[in-house]
């Protein structure tokens, strides 16, 4: 694989931003959306520009229990579903149920994405719309005190609509997005109070895939994600390779206090069977079993202008 001096400096300064990361990210922060390990492989998760970037429709089943053993740990399922439905023109949608203790958050979007497309690079620009559902189960509280003025166990739960935008720019060596997938903050009044249950997430990611010897059958993909919500940043780094054109493995830093390690299979041209083990480095590594998500991807060529795709982002 040829690289020229063009993609070489596109190569060190990504480079450059991971040591950046890594220097400057050094707390774990709160996170309102769901985490994930995989979405170097789907970023439709994080940035609806990503719909359609690839010329087939792409469908994508995870499950992700975080904390194995821990009681009211996150369990998050999700699905996606997108579609090229031109050269110029994508759409996918998006379902996500993530509960949390006595949170079960029920999320549903559409998004379109419009794509300008010229040798070998794709800028695409995406909105989405829909309906996150907040609910509580308090049944599973287990109260030493239940006259507590500050819980109001009387609100169940609401719904809130929310849109989101995002920037996708790829070529056939990197990629770069930049996203916010719900812009709109989800505030509730009980008629006592108002209190913000969700703040807007800002998304910057970006990957490159390159030849690191004389075999063609070995490249390496090293990613960044970097997440901002009201103050507070949290960073991943990543690096996977991927082996004869069938077997990815990686490992992912996330804020310097949790490592995973994650696998996907190539199991034919149409499904992609992946799986990531995560454990933190801090003091709960003593009392779970790890976080553990499995993905199951299937690409299939629907339309007349769809075609296989060699698929690294």
């Amino acid at each position: 694989m040829e690289i020229s001096r063009k993609n070489n400096f596109i190569k060190k300064s990504l480079y450059l931003t991971v040591v950046l990361l890594t220097l400057v990210v050094i707390k774990s922060y709160g996170q309102q959306d769901p985490l994930y390990n995989l979405y170097s492989f789907n970023q439709y998760m994080i940035n609806p520009a990503y719909a359609g970037i690839y010329n087939n429709f792409s469908a994508n089943l995870i499950t992700r229990k975080q904390w194995a053993n821990i009681d009211g740990s996150p369990l998050t399922n999700l699905f996606t579903a997108t579609a090229s439905i031109s050269d110029q023109f994508g759409t996918g949608i998006l379902v996500v149920n993530d509960r949390l203790g006595v949170n079960n958050n029920t999320e549903a979007q559409a998004s379109f994405s419009y794509k300008i497309s010229k040798g070998g690079r794709t800028l695409a620009l995406g909105v989405q719309g829909g309906i996150v559902n907040y609910s509580y189960d308090y049944s599973k509280l287990n109260l030493a005190f239940v006259d507590d003025e500050g819980l109001d166990m009387n609100n169940d739960g609401f719904t809130k609509g929310n849109f989101g935008a995002g920037a996708f720019y790829m070529t056939d060596k990197y990629y770069i997005g930049l996203s916010v997938p719900r812009i709109l903050n989800a505030e509730v009044n009980d008629g006592v109070g108002s209190s913000t249950r969700y703040l807007p997430h800002y998304y910057l990611s970006g990957g490159y895939i390159f030849q690191p010897g004389a075999s063609p059958s070995f490249l390496l993909k090293p990613t960044f994600l970097l997440r901002y919500t009201e103050g507070e940043m949290a960073a991943d780094i990543s690096v996977n390779a991927l082996f004869a054109n069938t077997i990815w493995a990686g490992i992912i830093l996330r804020n310097l206090n949790g490592i995973a390690i994650n696998t996907q299979i190539q199991i034919n041209r149409s499904f992609r069977l992946g799986y990531s083990f995560e454990l933190p480095t801090n003091q709960l590594v003593e009392n779970n079993f790890g976080t553990h998500e499995v993905s199951l991807l299937v690409e299939l060529n629907l339309f007349k202008d769809h075609y296989d795709i060699e698929r690294y982002f």
